[in-house]
């Protein structure tokens, strides 16, 4: 044991834990970063992890570990807070993170240590406050067995049955490839107002919230490729539902502080469910100020630990729009600990209010994604420019490459569409009281965003906006200056493609013509 400021610089074949400040819902400190120096004395940064206790005392805040040991006591029992601290270990070589593990009583090495500890309230709240019961029992475990740290998964979804029901429900399928590029990671279903985009999003999140619920009312997840026999009653660690639009009718599922309990739910958004004075559940509007404090909370936790490197990375992808480019967000992790919550906060109120979306968003996710975590989003373009939504998506889209998971994007934006590949879309439409999903035929990824609402909407368009004024514009006698003329030149470039293309149609000749 040892204070951070007193680490020792050398060492060989030793390990040293200093604790971190941090405490969960102000009653467990149970972090600790773990440095290791080997038998050449290179010294080896390895992370954070969680120190538990069998029996923990009421109004103990912290292990009463002893300074010095060889291996903790059977009181005891530990776990990584990062899939990359476990990778880190193992680099180590075999004999070296047997060792280590065995020393710390690692609940990932041992089944039996882990199936007592599930029973001590100290590791569902703080142990396991970041990390699910799906992640120590398949991907940690995977990792110290020499396995790698990402693998591909495919889910499927069948959708709630049909409005009208002569026709079968909606099979939908999302296959995740680690590392593919384009990448996987993000899925989009994409169609026109009202085609049931949302509707869809609901369900799944109440599908796998509540797996035993009304299969017609919420549809259902499965893994086509479960390896593990199963042993969960969802295919994904976590659920995180992100919409900020005021008119949104998503169900607001409760969470659970305990990462033991089920699938982990978390609501970023707007809305938020709280007690009232008579203790009853009740949903609330989220003001500027809750926002802010939100933000704040979620900033510390991704400030500390492996998060840290991975909110900086999203910030600077962030940092291509220049208004977050003259906010300095990702300058806050310079910051001394005791200046950090208020310089956050006011970053975060000087912010446009499309701005503090994307921010907040993106910083719950770093805080919660982890390995099969699904991120499911209504609409996002809703309140942002094109711009902003697009690096929204590819940050999105880069955290959840390093961490493994997926999202599944409701939108009507070709802007969201040219960051996926087409085998990531699936297109709705609607015929009466049945709905089609289907694959584009375009490409998808970074194709023109003209193509893209051509091959979305179809005739749609055509009928619609410009293009429908320019259709009418063009009479059975005018030449192209003659359209041009109707609106006193003032027509953009695809626009007069435009007008050249319905002239040359008009004037094409009819089969069976004598011309």
């Amino acid at each position: 044991m040892a204070n951070k400021s007193s680490v020792p610089t050398e060492g060989r074949d030793i390990g040293y834990l200093w604790a971190d400040n941090w405490n969960d819902w102000w009653e467990f400190s149970t972090l600790y970063s773990l440095t290791y120096f080997d038998a050449e004395g290179v010294k080896h940064i390895l992370g954070g992890v969680k120190i538990g206790e069998f029996n923990w005392p009421d109004k103990q805040d912290r292990p009463s570990l002893p300074r010095t040991f060889t291996q903790l006591g059977p009181e005891f029992f530990s776990l990584g807070q990062d899939d990359s601290y476990y990778e880190d270990i193992l680099a180590l070589g075999e004999d070296v993170a047997d060792r280590l593990l065995t020393a710390l009583n690692d609940v990932v090495r041992d089944d039996d240590l882990f199936a007592r500890a599930s029973s001590e309230r100290v590791l569902g709240r703080s142990l396991m406050r970041s990390v699910t019961r799906r992640t120590v029992v398949q991907q940690f475990k995977r990792i110290i067995s020499g396995g790698v740290r990402l693998t591909k998964y495919r889910i499927h979804y069948r959708s709630p049955r049909q409005l009208d029901p002569a026709f079968t429900p909606v099979e939908l399928d999302f296959v995740v490839r680690p590392l593919s590029k384009p990448p996987t990671n993000v899925h989009v279903i994409v169609g026109r107002n009202g085609v049931g985009k949302s509707f869809y999003l609901n369900a799944m999140s109440r599908a796998l919230v509540h797996p035993n619920g009304d299969v017609d009312e919420d549809g259902e997840f499965s893994d086509p490729d479960d390896l593990i026999g199963g042993e969960f009653e969802s295919p994904f660690a976590s659920v995180l539902s992100v919409t900020f639009s005021a008119f949104d009718d998503f169900a607001m599922l409760e969470g659970s502080r305990n990462r033991l309990k089920g699938v982990q739910y978390t609501n970023v958004g707007l809305r938020k469910r709280i007690k009232d004075a008579e203790g009853n559940r009740v949903t609330i509007t989220q003001q500027p100020r809750e926002l802010a404090k939100e933000f704040i909370e979620s900033a510390k936790v991704c400030s500390v630990g492996k998060r840290r490197a991975r909110w900086r990375t999203a910030l600077r992808t962030l940092q291509s729009d220049p208004i977050f480019e003259d906010a300095q967000i990702s300058n806050l992790l310079d910051l001394d600990e005791n200046d950090f919550g208020r310089e956050a906060g006011r970053r975060f109120r000087r912010l446009s209010s499309g701005h503090k979306i994307v921010l907040l968003t993106i910083t719950k996710l770093v805080e919660k994604v982890e390995e099969r975590t699904l991120v499911l989003m209504d609409e996002p373009e809703a309140h942002l420019h094109p711009p902003l939504l697009s690096g929204l998506i590819r940050a999105i889209s880069d955290l959840l490459v390093n961490r493994n998971g997926v999202a599944i994007v409701a939108t009507h934006s070709p802007v969201v569409l040219q960051e996926v590949p087409k085998e990531c879309v699936w297109k709705l439409r609607r015929h009466g009281g049945a709905a089609v999903a289907e694959r584009p035929l375009q490409e998808t990824f970074a194709e023109h965003v003209g193509v893209l609402t051509h091959e979305v909407f179809g005739l749609e368009v055509t009928r619609s906006g410009f293009q429908r004024m320019l259709q009418e514009a063009v009479g059975p006698n005018d030449d192209f200056d003659d359209v041009l003329e109707k609106f006193d030149e003032k027509v953009g470039t695809e626009g007069r493609a435009l007008i050249s293309s319905l002239i040359a149609d008009r004037d094409q000749p009819e089969i069976g013509s004598d011309d």
